[in-house]
């Protein structure tokens, strides 16, 4: 049973509540009324073992989980307010762990106006988080995975693919950017989004997934590589496109625009760091297509490699190798 599978039959067992007015997989965050407002919450669970977080930098650490855990929140078109957290320690930490992760908890939310509100502290081998926030959707109405069924642009926040590096060649965790000027942003021009914590091609999956009835077009040679891909297939004889597939995800924003998006729009986007790397059309075929240069090279027909589902991080790694190689046109690893 994959993750997805669990979910749903995990869920099943549940009631809906009728203020709730996504459905399950179809948004970032919970979408809830409460009152005469509408809300957006999330809670996400942490750990060195799944997600691959490297803690020999504890501010960094802290940051990286506020960060992760407030994404779901900016995907979904909400201003951050109240946050909650439960931290186990390790037993064996090493003198100031507990001090740095929480420096860099409290810099993410003074940045973000978010405020701590409580949580609860625990210990065990190694680390362990579960992060919880919340806020009002600051738009007309929140942004979901639900693409409307029109021409649309595809665009994403930052560069991609450096978590996945540091992963695959087992390097420190890279320090995320907390993207709240460029969701503000996104906020104002966008038909939907969704955060790439699971890797850019696991978002589109999930996009794809969600929006039956059009087809996207990624154009690979716009997608915006973190520094250092372009070496990876030199270090690990990988595809450099394998950082975008494996699943440790850098927490940027990915994002649909109206086809006919006002130029100015489009230069506003652009200043802030952001880059068109695709294009959305109706299509009852439903597919994702990988072009290069003009040129089709690669179609997605299943999501990428699950690590969960992996026997081990080499056999993931592998899978990952494969998965990439095939979508976007190179020879399979050896």
């Amino acid at each position: 049973m994959t993750e997805y599978e669990l979910i749903q039959s995990m869920a099943a067992k549940f009631p809906r509540s009728p203020d709730q007015s996504n459905r399950l997989f179809e948004c970032d965050a919970e979408i809830v009324r409460i009152g005469d407002a509408v809300w957006g919450m999330t809670m996400d669970d942490f750990s060195p073992e799944e997600d691959l977080f490297t803690s020999a930098t504890p501010v960094t650490l802290g940051a990286n989980l506020a960060v992760a855990t407030l994404s779901d929140l900016l995907a979904a078109g909400v201003e951050p307010r109240f946050f909650m957290h439960a931290i186990s320690l390790p037993r064996h930490r090493p003198d100031g762990f507990a001090e740095g992760l929480t420096d860099g908890i409290r810099d993410v939310l003074s940045r973000a106006g978010c405020f701590l509100c409580g949580g609860d502290l625990g210990a065990a081998d190694t680390w362990r988080y579960v992060g919880f926030a919340m806020g009002p959707v600051a738009a007309r109405q929140p942004l979901t995975r639900k693409l409307p069924a029109a021409p649309q642009t595809l665009w994403v926040t930052g560069c991609l693919g450096d978590a996945n590096r540091s992963a695959l060649t087992n390097e420190p965790t890279p320090a995320f950017e907390l993207r709240m000027a460029e969701a503000a942003l996104i906020r104002r021009h966008a038909t939907g989004c969704i955060d790439t914590s699971g890797g850019l091609m696991d978002a589109v999956w999930l996009l794809h997934r969600c929006s039956p009835g059009l087809c996207i077009n990624l154009h690979a040679d716009a997608i915006p590589l973190a520094p250092g891909l372009t070496n990876l297939a030199a270090l690990a004889g990988i595809p450099a496109e394998a950082a975008l597939v494996g699943g440790a995800g850098e927490y940027e924003l990915l994002f649909a625009l109206p086809a006919e998006q006002d130029a100015a729009a489009r230069r506003e986007l652009e200043a802030a760091g952001m880059t068109a790397i695709g294009a959305i059309t109706p299509d009852p075929a439903n597919t994702v297509h990988v072009h290069r240069h003009g040129r089709r090279i690669g179609t997605m027909t299943t999501p990428p490699p699950c690590p969960r589902a992996a026997a081990n991080l080499p056999a993931h790694i592998r899978e990952v190798a494969l998965f990439a190689a095939g979508l976007f046109g190179h020879t399979p690893p050896s």
